[in-house]
Parts: structure tokens; C-alpha cells; sequence
């Protein structure tokens, strides 16, 4: 179930803080190749304000999400935090809004367990990347229900999202510790021959 408007302290909340690391997730980030980076399902910045922060005099950090009321938030976060390299981009329909082979590094923070139609949103993914370019994707684990989060009958198995991105076309998958009660996989698109 997607968090509402009057629900945005949740994202927030020092318990999914005290879950989530950022400086786990920004040190992951560290290590793909990247000079623009789509942080898809975005909401009001949680993993966006971070990698802009980071690395805001050298790349560029596209925030896409369905919700008015989250990128409103997002928007205000970032003129408080004097942020230049970010550029917010509402979705409105199942394409993700960027043009092809832009990017070269999406993150999917906690979101996928949300999507209807997974493949086809893999699909899309796919296609806004640049050939070499990464997916990192993290979501809550149905394995571990430490008491936050969606409730595990909506959490998408591990195995079932390696499936997914193979059937979309990625490769060198790889499994990474994230969080406790999180797993995050890394998928790329693969570089013609």
C-alpha cells in the first residue's frame, strides 16, 4: 500500500532511520560509474537528497514519482538545501519520463513491491539506461518483518525480482547487503557486442 499525502512523515519516521543507513546506501551508490542518476519512485528524498548532496558539483540526480504532494515536499527540500543538480520529473502514465539511453545509474528505493506491472516497468528502466548502465534496487524482504514497512504479503520475494530482471533483460545480477529487513540487487544493462 502506497503512502499517502497526510502519511509523508513516515518516510521520515527514526524508526525506518534507525533500519535504513543511509551512509550504507550512498556507499553503495559509490561504487557504480555513473554522471546522471534516476532515483525512480523518488518520494520526498529520502535516497534522492543524499546522492544529490554527495555529489553535487559533479552529476546530475533525475527524481521521478507519481505523487503531487511528494514532489511538492521534494521540491522544498530542495531549494532548503540549495540544490542545483536535481531535476524532479512527475510521471504520469507507465513510461518513465526520460528520453532513451540517458542514464546511467536508476535507484528503486523501497518501491517495486508497489508496482503493478513489473515487467513492463523493468522494461522501461531498461530503456532509459545507457548499454553498461545499472539498476540498484532495494526493497523490504518478506523473510524478515521487523514491524515496519508494507505488510509482507505485499513484499516481493528476492528470487522473484532476479526473475523479473532477467525476463527484462538485465545481467550481472548480483545480491547486496543493504539493510536489516531489505534486500538490494544490482542488474545491468548489457553492452552490445
Amino acid at each position: 500500500m502506497a503512502i499517502g499525502a497526510r502519511d509523508l512523515h513516515k518516510l521520515e519516521s527514526p524508526e525506518r532511520k534507525a533500519i535504513q543507513d543511509i551512509g550504507i546506501f550512498v556507499d553503495l551508490v559509490r561504487s557504480f560509474r555513473w554522471k546522471t542518476c534516476a532515483d525512480l519512485g523518488c518520494g520526498i528524498g529520502f535516497y534522492t537528497l543524499p546522492i544529490a548532496e554527495e555529489w553535487k558539483a559533479s552529476r546530475k540526480v533525475i527524481a521521478v514519482d507519481r505523487s503531487t504532494p511528494m514532489l511538492e515536499e521534494l521540491d522544498k527540500r530542495i531549494d532548503k538545501l540549495d540544490l542545483t543538480n536535481v531535476q524532479i520529473r512527475q510521471s504520469v502514465s507507465d513510461r518513465i519520463p526520460i528520453e532513451d539511453g540517458l542514464i546511467e545509474l536508476a535507484t528503486l528505493g523501497n518501491v517495486y513491491h508497489e508496482i503493478k506491472g513489473r515487467l513492463n516497468f523493468l522494461k522501461e528502466v531498461y530503456r532509459i539506461l545507457k548499454p553498461g548502465g545499472a539498476l540498484l534496487l532495494i526493497d523490504w524482504d518478506p523473510d524478515e518483518d521487523l514491524g515496519i514497512g508494507p505488510p509482507t504479503a505485499e513484499r516481493v520475494p528476492v528470487s522473484r525480482v532476479f526473475q523479473d530482471l532477467e525476463f527484462a533483460g538485465f545481467t550481472d545480477i548480483k545480491e547486496h547487503f543493504v539493510f536489516i529487513g531489505h534486500y538490494g540487487l544490482s542488474a545491468k544493462k548489457p553492452t552490445p557486442r
